[in-house]
């Protein structure tokens, strides 16, 4: 088997934040444990059967999936926003103190960590936890940055999409219509496109080889989340309650389906089963046809849930601001689930 199929290193799944998973998963998955860790808007990383939870408390969790227990967890003493991102497994190995806060999650570009900061740099971290370089925006950068093998994107809050060298040179950067806020560059390896979202509700594609724009929507509400990409189709949310499914090349819409409120955690689509899974603010986590938008599986969580959903191993792991963290594989679902 694929040890793709088995791990979620980090957020989206991978450095191009695609959102997919080769995994299979019920098409409507049942709850097989629940524990409670505190409470989550990180989305939690798998690998070799042991996933890693960030919580707003400040506490950084491994489990052992399959035995359900803590192997261990730190307090970092302030509040973890930021998804994990696994390189090898262990405890701490460094830390490195930046300043201004950081909401952006970590993507792995070769040999360097790169990672925004509210101080406005994105910045390039060595493996044993040294400052290579420091790229400076004008604007705060919640985006998380993608990686496309030779390049490195990432959204600023001075509404400019940037695209940088693995030295921090700049190679384009193309003005979008708004702040990008948390949503983050979304890229397609066989057209070589980049789909993210603003906080003015406008998805944009534009070409990775000049930044140039193919095509732009606007909707009512910001986009918040990142977008999913599966062939020649995105999948999005916004905060007007919607989630999109959008044709890559023309930027026209083929579905949308409706929640009860905001959705700012970015969808996870298992490729094989074609089930696209992510939370909503109105408390529910939702599985959804990505053929038809229908919904096929809604399951009641006891707070909102931002987190965006990880799949991994045959299983759906979600956090929620209840504290709990949800797993989900393939027995018989009980009755409270729709």
């Amino acid at each position: 088997m694929k040890s793709e199929e088995y791990s979620w290193k980090m957020f989206r799944g991978n450095v191009m934040r695609t959102g997919i998973s080769s995994s299979n998963l019920a098409r409507r998955p049942s709850l097989q444990w629940v524990i409670e860790l505190g409470p989550i808007v990180a989305s939690p990383a798998v690998d070799n059967s042991i996933l890693y939870a960030a919580t707003i408390t400040g506490r950084i969790f491994a489990l052992q999936i399959y035995q359900r227990q803590i192997k261990w967890h730190s307090s970092i003493g302030s509040p973890m926003v930021s998804s994990p991102v696994v390189q090898e497994a262990g405890e701490q190995a460094w830390s490195l103190e930046i300043d201004g806060d950081i909401f952006s999650f970590p993507c792995i570009a070769k040999d360097i960590i790169i990672i925004g900061s509210m101080n406005k740099h994105l910045l390039a971290i060595d493996m044993s936890g040294n400052l290579k370089w420091a790229f400076e925006t004008q604007g705060e950068i919640w985006s998380s940055p993608s990686f496309n093998g030779d390049q490195i994107f990432v959204g600023s809050d001075d509404g400019f999409l940037y695209c940088l060298n693995l030295d921090g040179k700049l190679q384009w950067r193309t003005k979008l219509n708004g702040k990008i806020r948390s949503s983050s560059p979304c890229l397609s390896d066989a057209n070589m496109m980049i789909f993210i979202g603003t906080h003015n509700g406008t998805m944009c594609c534009l070409n990775q080889s000049d930044g140039s724009i193919r095509w732009d929507k606007h909707l009512t509400k910001p986009v918040l989340s990142s977008a999913a990409l599966l062939k020649d189709r995105i999948y999005f949310a916004s905060s007007d309650h919607k989630i999109y499914c959008f044709d890559c090349n023309t930027g026209s819409k083929i579905w949308e389906f409706e929640t009860g409120d905001r959705i700012w955690s970015s969808p996870a689509i298992t490729e094989n089963d074609e089930i696209l899974f992510f939370g909503s603010l109105d408390s529910h986590i939702y599985g959804v046809d990505i053929r038809t938008g229908n919904q096929i599986w809604k399951f009641p969580t006891m707070n909102i849930v931002d987190s965006s959903p990880c799949i991994a191993g045959h299983m759906l792991f979600v956090g929620g601001r209840d504290g709990l963290l949800y797993a989900f594989g393939s027995r018989e679902n009980a009755s409270y689930i729709r």
